[in-house]
């Protein structure tokens, strides 16, 4: 939990949530990721956020590992986010163009790409 809550103002972004599991209803915690404070930039073309999230990078890692393991994670659980695997094939993409001889990879969109050497 601590990358999802670095800090005390980050706790309102965590909730507990029902959910449906073979076992029955359960509760599971969630973190919310809200559009609020300075910077936030809503209604990008996923090109755009490509690009950003490719070239970003935190006190936790970089933004393109952290959207790579967040759709792979969901795929192991079944579960196909239709709208952040078009984006992590844009962020892979940009990460073959800016380090073209550095990223291994058998097909350019056929698997995601984050082993970079």
């Amino acid at each position: 939990m601590r990358r999802e809550i670095d800090d005390h103002e980050s706790i309102s972004s965590v909730r507990w949530v029902p959910v449906r599991t073979a076992q029955g209803s359960l509760r599971a915690l969630g973190f919310w990721v809200g559009v609020t404070g300075r910077g936030t930039s809503l209604g990008q073309p996923l090109e755009k956020v490509a690009w950003v999230l490719a070239r970003a990078c935190g006190h936790v890692g970089s933004g393109a590992e952290y959207l790579y393991n967040t759709v792979s994670h969901l795929e192991e659980f079944g579960i196909h986010d239709r709208n952040l695997w078009p984006l992590q094939e844009l962020v892979a993409d940009e990460l073959r163009s800016i380090h073209p001889s550095r990223i291994e990879s058998a097909e350019p969109a056929a698997v995601p790409v984050m082993a970079v050497t």
